[in-house]
């Protein structure tokens, strides 16, 4: 073999050697870059599921893709929890709801992680607003927890977007079962000219189905639509038990059941039985978001003439503007990461991914994963996944929804809403006071101390019992005699202890304000 063949034989076989290496070292970044690592969640919330389904879930799919993560969640109680922190079998990631005394013990124990070093390392720019840690900041100085459905001052504001509502205690009514009856929106803003409207509606049916004439009670709800206050004058803290607007929300209550528009069966039942009996149309009307929302889209997804719109506040005796609670500002549940937990650099992707714009908008109810498009800074919903909806509801949630709102921030949705849609939302409350909830929240929820905390539950529970008999007394004199008879002893339980305790409470949290 000649040198110059030989030179060209080497070179070939150099040449061959270098395009495999090249192939190889391909074929291992992309099996790097598909190689997912899981992360295990355990959310103390009952009734809470969630199945992880990149295959078919697109929202699933796009959070696998930008995080390069799976999810293995499991759910349950705070008792399921207290035996994981016992046995030291704590998963990656830990979410309870923010009030949960379960949050406090991890933080105070050492059993989670610390944010603000592990984001300052791994993603200085995540996107949660400073106002959050401060609230949540622990004794220790650190911030351990991540709120859901967070409010801060950085985002409630024109120039951001974000505002302030009380959609939790909103009235909803069938706008089919209304033409029926030929009543008006006016009838529902009054609690004597409702009742006639209810009076009515008691004779309706709905695909041969009797209809419920109200249901949602909620005794707060209700008396905060009457204009019951949270501070006097001078700022001090008033116990809901004690204001007039509570003893008339529990009158009329109590007139509802005795004039058999309201059952019984709505003292007892589950909320996922009530969400029930809207999608199946049995309900005409109904108070609280939370007993109407998706039941409503699935209702109208099989009757396009039936659905439930909203049909304003109540005003009580007095004619006070609704005073109503903020949706839950400072959150509404807290996710940790446990100390030591491996693959932290995914974790905190993870999370960083989650608190994005483009992640909250994947996770929020009613958005969902590429189901829309951002023109001019609004957010438009396709028309092909808009169909897909109004078709069939259950099969398009299915498959763009990821039931993961654990990180989500409601202002980053309000941001991108239509103006139309916005300033419809704003009408709503024209006529209503909102105020943050924050400071009362904080009043209400007993933490480290032991006797103060054995106190309320045994208050609350007695409450709770009694209230089903005033609610179902026989006349009016009957439920005000069983209301003044539940204060009495609710003060032997030791009442006006916890009212100047929470006062202590509220004043501390009102510093804390942002």
């Amino acid at each position: 073999m000649t040198g110059r063949k030989k030179r060209c034989s080497v070179l070939a076989v150099m040449l061959l050697l270098l395009l495999l290496s090249v192939q190889c070292s391909r074929r291992k970044q992309t099996e790097q870059k598909e190689e997912a690592v899981t992360i295990t969640w355990y959310v103390a919330k009952e009734g809470y599921s969630k199945e992880w389904d990149p295959k078919d879930n697109l929202a699933d799919a796009k959070i696998l893709k930008n995080t390069g993560i799976n999810l293995e969640i499991t759910s349950g109680d705070l008792t399921q929890l207290d035996a994981l922190m016992a046995t030291d079998s704590l998963p990656d990631l830990i979410t309870v709801e923010v009030d949960a005394p379960e949050r406090t013990v991890l933080e105070n124990t050492g059993m989670v992680e610390p944010l603000e070093p592990l984001f300052a390392q791994y993603a200085k720019d995540v996107n949660i607003p400073d106002s959050m840690k401060e609230w949540y900041r622990n004794e220790d100085g650190n911030w351990y927890s991540i709120a859901s459905y967070y409010y801060g001052p950085e985002r409630v504001n024109n120039k951001f977007g974000g505002y302030l509502g009380g959609v939790h205690n909103n009235n909803y009514v069938r706008a089919d079962l209304m033409k029926e009856l030929g009543a008006s929106y006016e009838e529902l803003l009054h609690k004597d000219t409702l009742l006639e409207v209810l009076k009515k509606a008691k004779g309706l049916t709905y695909q041969g189905v009797k209809v419920i004439p109200y249901a949602g009670w909620n005794t707060l709800n209700m008396a905060e639509q009457f204009g019951m206050k949270v501070e006097d004058k001078e700022g001090n803290f008033l116990s809901m038990y004690r204001q007039p607007e509570w003893l008339e929300a529990l009158e009329f209550g109590n007139e509802l059941y005795q004039n058999g528009l309201m059952p019984a069966e709505e003292f007892t039942e589950s909320m996922n039985q009530r969400l029930k009996q809207v999608q199946t149309g049995k309900i005409f009307f109904c108070t609280g978001y939370s007993n109407v929302k998706d039941a409503s889209n699935y209702l109208y997804s099989r009757d396009h003439n039936a659905y439930m719109e909203f049909a304003g506040h109540i005003r009580g005796d007095a004619g006070n503007p609704p005073n109503l609670k903020s949706v839950s500002s400072g959150g509404w549940t807290a996710t940790m990461i446990r100390k030591g937990a491996k693959h932290m650099d995914k974790i905190i992707g993870f999370i960083d991914y989650m608190t994005s714009e483009e992640g909250t908008l994947l996770a929020a109810p009613g958005v969902g994963a590429d189901t829309y498009d951002i023109v001019d800074g609004i957010r438009i919903t396709k028309e092909s996944v808009a169909k897909e909806f109004e078709e069939d509801y259950a099969k398009a949630a299915a498959k763009y929804y990821p039931n993961l709102e654990f990180f989500v921030d409601w202002t980053i949705v309000q941001k991108y809403q239509p103006k139309e849609d916005r300033q419809t939302f704003l009408e709503q409350y024209q006529d209503c006071q909102v105020y943050d909830s924050k400071a009362v929240d904080a009043a209400i929820v007993i933490d480290g101390n032991r006797a103060m905390s054995t106190m309320k539950q045994q208050i609350d529970e007695y409450y709770a019992r009694a209230e089903v008999e005033i609610l179902t007394a026989k006349s009016k004199e009957e439920c005000d005699k069983k209301y003044e008879d539940t204060i009495r002893q609710m003060d032997e339980l030791g009442l006006e202890k916890l009212e100047r305790f929470e006062k202590e409470q509220y004043q501390q949290a009102k510093k804390k304000l942002p």
